[in-house]
């Protein structure tokens, strides 16, 4: 089965590469079998240098809505409340930290700063 699987994962990608343009890094698995793990075009195309399945990507604020929806799923579990002290789940953080709630940092108004702002933030 994971042959055919992995046969199909293949066509389809190479079909989204010609028909779409499609630039990145795919990886698919299930329950721990790997099916796909593939770099699609160029991570840079001036020097022409491929996407490989190590490739770093840059991706912004595209996480913001997943970390949102999961912090919710785990208030709904009972796991968490987005009232908590950032403190109670990070216990070394900044003094000046203490006292945001994980409501503060989903509607950005904890008044942390950005992270590329920090000392040793690779931009």
């Amino acid at each position: 089965m994971s042959d055919t699987v992995t046969d199909q994962l293949n066509t389809y990608m190479d079909g989204l590469v010609k028909k779409e343009g499609f630039n990145g890094s795919v990886l698919v698995a299930r329950k721990g079998e790997l099916f796909l793990e593939k770099g699609y075009g160029r991570a840079n195309i001036e020097l022409d240098v491929p996407n490989t399945p190590q490739t770093k990507f840059r991706i912004g604020s595209i996480t913001k809505p997943f970390t949102s929806l999961c912090t919710m799923i785990l208030q709904e579990r009972g796991d968490l409340n987005v009232e908590d002290a950032l403190e109670n789940y990070l216990p070394d953080i900044p003094e000046a930290w203490r006292g945001i709630t994980l409501h503060h940092l989903l509607t950005h108004t904890s008044g942390i700063m950005h992270s590329w702002a920090l000392p040793g933030f690779i931009k």
